[in-house]
């Protein structure tokens, strides 16, 4: 299996489709690939989940595992891409402020982002996706994900 890190978006987006309570099998398949370190939650994006009663207490069952990523080595990353890619954060949202973390940890420890976001040149905010194109970072959808993993439910 590939390593992946996690956008913020790709739980809240499963938890509102795929309700935990109803479907198992997906959140056990995501839990068992956490715990084998193949998918990677960041610190950032940990923090990020605040509205999903049920989705931040699932994700306290892999507290430990959780990547920090306030570490000097990926907040001089995440300052350089904030340098580059200024749009990327949000300065009247500073809660919401996962992006330049995760791309930070792809680019460091050699992760495909998982994200759900579209790609987009132009724009309001700097998307995930053109970051990861611009810096050469393998960067996939949910569907492609269970595509590459051969995930079936």
């Amino acid at each position: 299996m590939n390593k992946y890190i996690v956008d913020t978006d790709v739980l809240i987006g499963l938890n509102d489709s795929l309700p935990m309570d109803v479907y198992e099998t997906p959140w056990k398949m995501i839990g068992k690939n956490i715990e084998n370190k193949n998918i990677i939650i960041c610190e950032a994006v940990f923090n990020e989940i605040k509205k999903s009663v049920e989705l931040k207490l699932w994700l306290e069952k892999y507290k430990k595992l959780i990547e920090p990523c306030y570490l000097d080595k990926v907040l001089i990353e995440a300052k350089v891409i904030i340098n580059d890619y200024p749009k990327l954060i949000d300065i009247n949202n500073p809660s919401d402020q996962s992006d330049p973390y995760i791309i930070a940890l792809a680019k460091l420890n050699g992760l495909m982002v998982l994200t759900n976001e579209k790609y987009s040149e132009g724009g309001k905010k700097t998307k995930i996706p053109f970051i990861c194109k611009q810096l050469s970072i393998k960067c996939i959808n949910t569907h492609e994900f269970y595509r590459n993993e051969n995930w079936k439910f």
